[in-house]
């Protein structure tokens, strides 16, 4: 999947209101609301490494921790260390769904045979309460508002959100997905261009940036967009 996020910092009603109509003239499926929650973290300088204690009375560089908690992931949250590495944390065992399935919920299995416990809060919520002598919590941005639309048959959707920082307005956001199996090898600049212009997405803070160009990481490259534009 080839994914690009963008942000209109200075979007108005009208304009958030006017392309909500032109794509509702492209006769696309509505696939529902949708929100967002995005947190930021900071090491704690104080917390060293027991290598480099004896050396350094703080922390030698920055590192920072990027959760992103999107309600499509149903009890999961995509976690960015450092730009670099990327995985999910799933807080609910498969089985507590009953007939619901969910593909990132923790297995049956794991928890039979003691590989996880479950966890009963997201992976967000465990690191601000019970890791904070190593991580500082710095933002925590919202999507609120969302509208979900699909078009070309399920292979472009294109989800809007308004962010939030405080309770302040600060811009109207635009996450792009485009899931046709030929744009594996296609330049992904050129498919976020062409459906931009396709759709008349107004131009912003656009970011099509991914771990890793040779294997995409559908969470891991969308969390790796949102901590570049949501760098406020």
């Amino acid at each position: 999947m080839v994914s690009a996020v963008l942000l209109v910092h200075r979007a108005t009603p009208g304009t958030i209101t006017q392309f909500h109509d032109y794509l509702s003239n492209r006769l696309p499926t509505l696939k529902g609301n949708w929100d967002f929650t995005f947190k930021i973290f900071r090491n704690n300088t104080y917390s060293v490494a027991p290598e480099l204690a004896e050396t350094h009375e703080t922390a030698p560089e920055s590192q920072f921790l990027y959760t992103f908690s999107p309600s499509y992931l149903n009890y999961s949250c995509v976690t960015l260390i450092n730009k670099k590495t990327a995985t999910v944390f799933s807080h609910v065992v498969q089985e507590e769904l009953g007939s619901a399935h969910n593909d990132l919920a923790i297995p049956n299995d794991h928890l039979h045979r003691g590989a996880t416990s479950g966890l009963n809060d997201s992976f967000d919520y465990l690191v601000s309460k019970r890791m904070q002598s190593m991580w500082t919590p710095r933002q925590t941005i919202k999507g609120d508002g969302g509208q979900i639309y699909e078009l070309e048959n399920g292979n472009v959707l294109i989800r809007t959100a308004n962010v939030s920082l405080h309770g302040n307005f600060r811009g109207f956001l635009i996450q792009i997905e485009h899931n046709d199996a030929k744009s594996v090898e296609a330049d992904p600049k050129v498919i976020i261009e062409d459906i931009m212009t396709k759709y008349d997405i107004p131009t912003g803070n656009l970011c099509y940036k991914v771990l890793n160009p040779s294997k995409l990481d559908a969470c891991g490259d969308l969390a790796l967009q949102y901590s570049e534009i949501l760098n406020f």
